[in-house]
């Protein structure tokens, strides 16, 4: 590029590229030293990537708190309070969700910088080093507590089932059997479903523990074949669709992915 506009000197720019390790020369010799757009999209990436693994860390905190309890983290991504003896804070999670924010500042840093230049290069365009570098660094640390993180973390399967069972989560299997069986409209399906619903709460009890009069008093044509669908870990498995939650789907994605990135 030659600073600016190419060169008189006959060369071969395939050749430099080759030797300088990249897959073929920049098209266009100003756009070759008056963009950063390498460095803006890996900021970019970094900053996509950074708001999975915060929202990542975010459940982890949620999901390790008494209030949750769905998983259990060691000591060695915990520590404990200053003044609580009992308290675990999952310190780990809590700064890979602080320190991500760094991304998103270093994107709209390097954006900055470039906005207002000419189509030439500047001086200004050396301040891309501290954003690229520091985003870096980060975010191998953050990928790598996480990674350390998600094989430290147990799960309390019973907390989980028993949490899953709760809020009338059965509730659109029940609007779907009415669709399937009774071939109602859905819309007709989610109204009844919705009366059950309120006649299970005045009761304080789940679905499928209201007694089928119960049922037939909102609507007539259903049959005891509706019980069927109201035990949660049957709901779990039905959603089977591609990319749906049921354990042989996720088994099948993580699998996916082990063979997509750890090949």
């Amino acid at each position: 590029a030659a600073a600016l506009a190419g060169t008189a000197f006959p060369i071969n720019r395939d050749r430099t590229a080759a030797a300088l390790g990249f897959d073929r020369p920049a098209a266009n010799s100003i756009d070759a030293v008056s963009d950063r757009d390498f460095a803006v999209e890996f900021l970019a990436a970094a900053a996509l990537a950074g708001t999975h693994l915060s929202r990542f860390a975010e459940e982890v905190v949620i999901w390790s708190s008494d209030a949750f309890g769905f998983i259990r983290l060691s000591d060695a991504f915990t520590t404990g309070s200053s003044i609580m003896p009992q308290k675990r804070n999952p310190d780990a999670a809590e700064l890979v969700r602080a320190k991500t924010g760094l991304f998103n500042g270093a994107l709209i840093a390097l954006l900055t910088v470039m906005k207002g230049l000419p189509l030439a290069y500047q001086k200004d365009m050396q301040e891309d080093k501290v954003p690229v570098f520091e985003a870096a660094d980060t975010l191998e640390l953050c990928l790598a507590a996480m990674t350390g993180l998600v094989r430290d973390m147990r799960p309390d399967r019973e907390r989980l089932r028993d949490a899953a069972a709760r809020g009338f989560s059965t509730a659109t299997d029940f609007a779907d059997w009415l669709v399937r069986t009774l071939d109602l409209p859905f819309r007709r399906a989610h109204h009844i479903t919705g009366e059950i619903v309120r006649r299970a709460e005045a009761r304080g009890c789940s679905l499928a523990e209201l007694p089928l009069t119960e049922l037939q008093a909102v609507e007539p044509a259903i049959t005891d074949a509706v019980y069927d669908v109201l035990d949660v870990e049957r709901s779990v498995a039905s959603r089977a669709s591609f990319g749906g939650t049921a354990p042989p789907r996720v088994r099948e994605a993580i699998a996916a992915a082990r063979r997509k990135y750890l090949a």
